[in-house]
C-alpha cells in the first residue's frame, strides 16, 4: 500500500489533514486522537498480472493453458469420448449382418437307428426281396446279402463321434446396406457430439477463468471500500472530538464499516471457490494450488447478424440431429428388408466315427451343402410395427429439429443483443470511472485549498470504487457473452471473432 498522490502534484493527504487540523486550531496530538490515530489515506493497487486463486504454486496458467488442460482431462469430455468405443462395437454388430458364421462343432452321441434294417433298398423292411426294377444279378446278390441284415428289433445302440465345420450365411443385401450405413452414420454423429461437448467445456472453462479474475477484482474493490470506511470512521471520531459531528454520525460510520468486513471474507471465499471449480473442470483435485494470469482481451468487432444466424444453423449439435434422422432412415431400410426374399447358405464338412482312433480315417469324411430362398410371408405383424415405430421417430425427430433451429436463432439473437448492450454499458462505465478519477483528483486539490472537508473526499473515493466495481461487472459480461456467442455459432470460444469467415464487418481497435 502506497500513499496516494494526486496527478496535480499535490501534497500527501496525511499532510493535508495536519494542515486542516491546524486551521481549526487543533494541535497535532488532537488530530491523531484515538487508539490508532488517523490512518494515512491510501488507494488499493490494481489487481496484478497473476492471481493466486488457491495458494501454493508458482506455476501460472493462462487462458489457453486452462482450456487445453480441460480438453485433455475434463471428466465429462472423457465420458463422451468413451462412447466412441460403444459405437465401434455397434459397427461390428452391423458388419455381422453381412458376414457368415463359421462354427467348429464336435459331438458325441449314442443312438439306436434301425433305419438300415427297415430300408427295403438294402433288403430290410416288410419284404426282403429286391426292388422290382433291379436286374437279376443284383437280385441274386441282394438275396444273399439281405439275409445278413438283422431284424430291426435286433439292432443294438451304438456310439458315434462327429467333428464338423459348419457354415451359415444369410444374404440380404438391403438389410446389410441399411445396418452398415446406420453404424457409419452413428460414428459420424459421435464426432459431432464430441465437438459440441468440447465447445461447451471450453465455454465453461472460460467462464470459470474469468470468474477467478472477477473475484480477485471484487476483493480489491471491497478492500478499497474498507479502506475508505476506515478513514471515514477515523474522521468522524475526530469531528466528534471537535464538536463538529454527533455520536450518531460516528455510530453510523462504524456500522457501515462492520457491514463491509464480512463482504471481504465472502469475496475471498468466492475466489477460493472459483479456483476449486476451475480445478475440477481441468480434471484436477479441487483443493490443488492454482494461479492464473490476468488475461482479459476485449473483442469489439461489429458482428453481422445475418451471417451469425446462418452460421448457427451449421453448429455441430444441430448437425448431430440431422445425422440421427439419417440413421433412423437407414434403420427403417434394414427393417423393411426383413420382409424381402433372401438367401440362406448352409454348409458342413467333417468326420464321423465310432472311436477316437478311427474318426479321421480316410473315407470317414462327410460333407453337406444347401442353398435356400426364403420368402417371408407372415411374422405376426412384428416387423410392420417396427417400421411404423421408426417412421414415427423420424417424423418426431424432424419436428424437434425444426424447433431446435428456431431456438438456436432465438439464442443467437439474444446473445447478439446482450453483447451489444454489454459493450455499450462497458463503454459508459469506463467513461464514468475516468470521470470519477477526475472528481477524486479535483476533490483532493480543493481539500488542499481548504474549500471542502475530508468527508467529501471520502465520498469521491467511494464513488470511484463503485465505478470500478461496475467496470469489473461490465467487462466480465462482455468477455463471457463473447465466448457464448462463438459457441452458439458452432466455433470454439477461443477463436477470435474476426477469424470466423464473414462474421465481423468492422474491426474496432
Amino acid at each position: 500500500m502506497h500513499a496516494f498522490w494526486s496527478n496535480k502534484n499535490a501534497f500527501p493527504l496525511g499532510f493535508s489533514i495536519l494542515v486542516l487540523a491546524m486551521g481549526l486550531g487543533v494541535s497535532p496530538g488532537l488530530a491523531q486522537s484515538g487508539a490508532s490515530g488517523v490512518p494515512e489515506f491510501k488507494r488499493t493497487e490494481e489487481v496484478g498480472p497473476v492471481i493466486h486463486a488457491r495458494l501454493g504454486t508458482e506455476v501460472v496458467l493462462g487462458l489457453e493453458d486452462c482450456v487445453q488442460q480441460a480438453l485433455l482431462s475434463n471428466d465429462a469430455l472423457k465420458a463422451e469420448r468413451l462412447r466412441m468405443a460403444e459405437l465401434e462395437g455397434q459397427m461390428k454388430q452391423a458388419l455381422s449382418t453381412g458376414l457368415p458364421t463359421l462354427d467348429l462343432v464336435g459331438d458325441w452321441s449314442r443312438s439306436r437307428n434301425p433305419s438300415i434294417a427297415l430300408d427295403s433298398s438294402f433288403g430290410g423292411g416288410d419284404a426282403f426281396g429286391p426292388p422290382p426294377e433291379a436286374p437279376d444279378w443284383f437280385n441274386q446278390w441282394l438275396s444273399g446279402f439281405g439275409s445278413l441284415i438283422p431284424d430291426a428289433a435286433d439292432i443294438p445302440a451304438q456310439n458315434f463321434l462327429h467333428a464338423n465345420l459348419n457354415l451359415a450365411w444369410n444374404i440380404n443385401p438391403m438389410k446389410i446396406s441399411g445396418a452398415m450405413g446406420a453404424a457409419r452414420l452413428g460414428i459420424d454423429r459421435q464426432y459431432l457430439n464430441e465437438r459440441t461437448v468440447e465447445q461447451k467445456t471450453t465455454e465453461t472453462t472460460i467462464y470459470a477463468y474469468f470468474n477467478i479474475i472477477k473475484a480477485a477484482e471484487k476483493i480489491q474493490a471491497v478492500e478499497a471500500q474498507l479502506s475508505n470506511q476506515n478513514e471515514l470512521v477515523s474522521i468522524m471520531r475526530l469531528r466528534f472530538d471537535l464538536g463538529l459531528a454527533t455520536r450518531l454520525d460516528t455510530l453510523q460510520a462504524a456500522v457501515t464499516l462492520a457491514n463491509i468486513r464480512p463482504r471481504l471474507n465472502i469475496a475471498q471465499a468466492d475466489l477460493r471457490n472459483q479456483g476449486a471449480r476451475l480445478n475440477a473442470l481441468m480434471g484436477r483435485r479441487p483443493e490443488e494450488p492454482l494461479s492464473v494470469a490476468n488475461e482479459q482481451e476485449i473483442e469489439l468487432g461489429t458482428v453481422d447478424n445475418k451471417v451469425a444466424l446462418k452460421l448457427a444453423q451449421l453448429r455441430p449439435d444441430l448437425a448431430s440431429v440431422d445425422v440421427l434422422t439419417d440413421i433412423l432412415r437407414r434403420n427403417r431400410k434394414a427393417q423393411k428388408a426383413e420382409n424381402m426374399p433372401y438367401l440362406t447358405v448352409n454348409g458342413a464338412y467333417g468326420y464321423v466315427g465310432k472311436k477316437f482312433d478311427d474318426i479321421f480315417v480316410n473315407g470317414h469324411d462327410s460333407w453337406s451343402a444347401s442353398v435356400a430362398v426364403n420368402i417371408p410371408v407372415f411374422d405376426g405383424m412384428l416387423n410392420r410395427g417396427l417400421v411404423a415405430e421408426t417412421e414415427a421417430q423420424i417424423r418426431r425427430t424432424e419436428a424437434e429439429q425444426t424447433g431446435n433451429r428456431r431456438l438456436v436463432q432465438v439464442e443467437v439473437l439474444e446473445l447478439l443483443a446482450n453483447l451489444r448492450l454489454a459493450r455499450g454499458v462497458l463503454e459508459a462505465v469506463e467513461l464514468n470511472q475516468i470521470r470519477s478519477e477526475e472528481v477524486l483528483d479535483e476533490s483532493l486539490l480543493m481539500l488542499e485549498m481548504g474549500k471542502i472537508n475530508y468527508v467529501d473526499v471520502l465520498v469521491s473515493e467511494a464513488n470511484r470504487a463503485e465505478a470500478r466495481s461496475n467496470v469489473i461487472d461490465a467487462r466480465y459480461e462482455v468477455l463471457t457473452l463473447t465466448a457464448s456467442l462463438k459457441r452458439a455459432l458452432g466455433y470454439s470460444p477461443l477463436v477470435a471473432l474476426n477469424s470466423i469467415p464473414g462474421l465481423v464487418t468492422e474491426v474496432v481497435r
